[in-house]
């Protein structure tokens, strides 16, 4: 039996929820060490990969859990936190596009 579209949504939300929230709390408790895009964009890609809009809501969500956990703003910069959230935002936002992208030529290939 083939899984429900909403199903598999659903199963993708609450992965990359968990995924934030345990980084989100790992951050806190390091003191915001733990800055490199690769652990915020590793939940967005996933929930990409089912649907765009979801990808680009954890983009938002990936964002502010960096803000959340102190990894934003970066020590030594001048830049307001707004500057520095966009910015995470845009670079996790060009992950979802890309991995969206990645899955729909993944889907269309023949079989083999």
């Amino acid at each position: 039996m083939p899984e429900r579209p909403h199903a598999r949504l659903l199963r993708a939300t609450v992965v990359a929820s968990a995924w934030l929230l345990v980084l989100t709390m790992v951050n806190v408790i390091a003191g915001g060490t733990v800055r490199q895009t690769i652990f915020f964009a590793v939940p967005v890609a996933f929930a990409a990969w089912h649907d765009l809009r979801l990808g680009l809501v954890f983009a938002a969500v990936g964002a502010l859990s960096a803000w959340a956990g102190g990894s934003i703003p970066e020590p030594g910069l001048q830049e307001p936190v707004w500057i520095e959230g966009f910015y995470a935002f845009l670079k996790l936002s060009v992950v979802a596009a890309i991995t969206r992208l990645a899955s729909q030529h993944v889907g269309k290939r023949p079989p083999t």
